[in-house]
């Protein structure tokens, strides 16, 4: 078996819009043709690989086999050797899953960007006219929750059909201007700047910088990135930052004040501040940079400082849990017990004999781990911190 027309991918393409290019131009009437003949062809082939590429356009990409990624791989390398192309062309059009952490949030990565898996879109893929007018393939960017205008055209991308109102989605009508309803894909909205904007930085080099804050300012708000609004929202929120967080926090720090019911050095810093540094983390970028946790610790540094030690404790003197103490000073909870282990770290109490400090524990006084995260100097390349060499 061999195709008859090498069908060339481009650089910032989807794997979906690569294979269904590559089904037509061989004359196949769409993905789900090919892929059934696949399916027996690859079974022939090597037996491990039978199924190992779905029926279904919208599954093809390599973060859904899970179990059988490897699987998914090399039956994708088995495919670019029909299409007589470079199989590593082809394995760089598609997202994988990352051992790169936003916080809690798995990711996926695809070259050099890694982005939340929460931000890729599931059940639908806008699309504008005017590109697929001048380039008939789907750029990856598309895919995006966050991605809603054009930043090369000006224009918001198409979600719905004019004709039957659903959701337009290139994988399921398996055609780049039609809907599943066979409609022609129209029109446009009127473009919203706040979309445009981060329709620019989505698609520039620098793209890293923002997929982390996007989640995180989602989690935080607990809005959904795919609202129409949520652009605006976001961009309002930062472009007064730091300032917005600062104000946040200070209303959270007044009211911890005014509610106070036990002395601050028995109370835990979740409950003045909830999940402030847990949720931080999800603002990470993959070179380990993280402007929202560097605003939270400089926020809590001008705290402690305009808190001194006093007799009569203070607001400085809260409580942290063994992970949030970690996140401050970027180092592992096992740092962190060896910190209290060599005195480094006072524990708000006195410990029984072999017990052992959990994660969440809040035993840390925010004061010393602020204190000792200022002395020591930050690293480049940012990389987790050691304070103590292993045993």
């Amino acid at each position: 078996m061999h195709f008859l027309v090498q069908t060339k991918s481009y650089p910032d393409e989807a794997l979906e819009s690569y294979l269904l290019r590559l089904a037509r131009d061989n004359s196949y009437n769409g993905y789900s043709e090919l892929a059934d003949i696949l399916w027996q062809w690859l079974a022939e082939q090597d037996n491990e690989l039978e199924g190992a590429l779905p029926l279904a356009l919208s599954k093809v990409d390599v973060y859904h086999a899970r179990q059988a990624s490897s699987f998914r791989i090399r039956a994708l390398k088995l495919v670019a050797q029909l299409a007589d192309v470079n199989a590593g062309d082809i394995l760089a059009l598609a997202w994988r899953r990352s051992n790169f952490k936003f916080g809690n949030l798995a990711a996926v990565s695809r070259n050099e960007l890694a982005i939340p898996l929460e931000l890729l879109r599931t059940d639908n893929i806008p699309v504008c006219i005017k590109c697929l007018s001048e380039s008939s393939h789907i750029p990856f960017y598309w895919h995006l929750k966050p991605y809603k205008a054009c930043h090369k055209h000006k224009s918001q991308l198409i979600t719905r059909c004019k004709e039957c109102y659903d959701l337009i989605d290139y994988r399921a009508s398996e055609a780049f201007l039609e809907c599943v309803c066979g409609c022609k894909i129209t029109n446009s909205e009127q473009l919203n700047d706040a979309d445009f904007k981060i329709a620019i930085a989505l698609a520039s080099s620098n793209s890293q910088k923002i997929v982390g804050l996007i989640s995180w300012f989602a989690k935080v708000k607990q809005l959904d990135v795919s609202d129409a609004d949520f652009n605006c929202a976001f961009v309002d929120y930062f472009n007064t930052w730091p300032e917005s967080l600062t104000t946040e926090l200070d209303l959270l720090t007044n009211n911890a004040r005014l509610k106070q019911l036990n002395p601050f050095n028995k109370t835990k810093f979740s409950s003045v501040y909830g999940d402030l540094i847990r949720d931080g983390q999800i603002a990470a970028t993959s070179n380990r940079k993280n402007k929202v946790i560097d605003e939270i610790i400089s926020y809590f540094v001008e705290l402690v400082d305009s808190n001194p030690k006093a007799k009569h404790p203070n607001i400085g003197d809260l409580l942290l849990c063994t992970f949030d103490a970690a996140v401050l000073l970027n180092t592992t909870t096992e740092q962190v017990y060896r910190l209290h282990q060599e005195a480094f770290l006072n524990c708000a109490y006195s410990q029984k004999k072999h017990e052992q400090l959990r994660a969440d524990s809040h035993v840390f006084y925010l004061r010393q781990v602020i204190e000792l995260q200022q002395a020591f100097a930050a690293e480049k390349p940012l990389t987790k911190k050691q304070f103590i060499a292993p045993w």
